[in-house]
């Protein structure tokens, strides 16, 4: 209880400032409003004197939750179409090292940053997961290098998306994407049951040395027993918004002492490999479809490493297949976390 106590002491005022800075990102309509929300508002706090705390203790529950949420943009669907998407899968594959590699080159020689820094930094998509594992590595003073880059590539992607789709197929109301949830006794036993095997699945990573065991185990058990439909169930969008709230308070009270230069410079070039990512991922759409007939739009909204949610949110607003954009948005960042422990085993040192 006194843990408890002192944890809630420590961290109570960086929440509090994330959920003001969540509710703000709704208002101005920002992309991953409670995420970037949150992050935004102890970012700008960072530059004052006032240094505002989150404990490290706070962080495997809310890895456990990301991880199912990420997990349950899948479902059965998946089994009876994913044949179809070979060539792209392994697209995504190629297209994942390629960009990690040329951005992570630009970042060392244009940047200065340091090899797992770069890395990091470079990764395209998977910002939560990214986030994840650079909360469980002891440089913070380079948290800005990765955190900064990332979320600009995630609000110059998410905002310039709906744009792209407005000039070539005319304008769509686009509402919000997500499930219908019936609170009986089976959803909460299901809910529970799935938070219990992704603990337990945490623990047994955990064993074999894996950097992020929690996110790692939660997601691929949820993401198995979503697409077989052993479990049905999903968060609330409230229980998105909170978990994502208090990742957002995590990665933002970790910026104390930034500098308003280092913010310009980090976001500069976080929006000149936004746009090397755009156009790797634009002339990978473009060679699936020349190849092997793909569509070039819904492709290119499947590899635009922007939040899957809301891509998938456009797919459904221009009668794309929200499965074929929520699957390779999925692999993408399956690809990452599965990359993830290699990259900082052999490049963290």
């Amino acid at each position: 209880m006194k843990n408890l106590i002192t944890v809630i002491n420590k961290s109570y005022v960086a929440i509090i400032i994330g959920i003001i800075g969540g509710y703000l990102g709704t208002l101005i309509n920002l992309p991953l409003p409670w995420l970037l929300g949150s992050l935004g508002l102890n970012l700008i706090v960072s530059f004052t004197r006032f240094e505002v705390k989150f404990s490290p203790k706070l962080l495997n529950p809310i890895f456990i939750f990301i991880g199912i949420i990420l997990g349950g943009t899948l479902n059965v669907t998946l089994l009876y179409k994913i044949h179809l998407w070979i060539f792209s899968s392994i697209a995504m594959l190629i297209y994942v090292i390629i960009s990690t590699i040329l951005v992570s080159y630009y970042f060392i020689k244009i940047c200065k940053f340091e090899k797992i820094v770069a890395i990091l930094a470079s990764l395209p998509g998977a910002f939560v997961p990214i986030s994840a594992a650079l909360l469980e590595l002891k440089q913070k003073h380079d948290s800005k290098k990765v955190i900064i880059p990332q979320a600009t590539r995630v609000i110059f992607i998410v905002c310039s998306l709906p744009i792209i789709f407005v000039k070539n197929q005319g304008f769509v109301e686009i509402n919000s994407f997500g499930y219908e949830h019936v609170y009986n006794l089976n959803y909460f036993i299901e809910i529970i049951f799935l938070c219990i095997l992704c603990f337990v699945g945490a623990k047994l990573v955990k064993k074999l040395k894996v950097p992020s065991p929690t996110l790692v185990a939660a997601m691929l058990i949820s993401g198995i027993l979503y697409t077989f439909e052993i479990v049905n169930s999903r968060f609330p969008d409230i229980f998105i918004n909170i978990t994502f709230i208090f990742l957002g308070t995590a990665l933002g009270s970790r910026l104390n002492g930034l500098k308003y230069k280092e913010l310009l410079f980090f976001a500069f070039h976080g929006i000149i490999i936004t746009i090397i990512l755009m156009i790797i991922s634009a002339v990978t759409a473009y060679c699936l479809q020349i190849f092997f007939g793909f569509n070039f739009l819904p492709t290119f909204l499947s590899f635009a490493p922007g939040g899957i949610h809301e891509t998938v949110i456009i797919s459904v607003a221009y009668n794309i297949d929200p499965i074929f954009v929520s699957y390779h948005h999925f692999l993408r960042i399956f690809l990452i976390v599965l990359f993830l422990p290699f990259l900082i085993k052999r490049f963290n040192s």
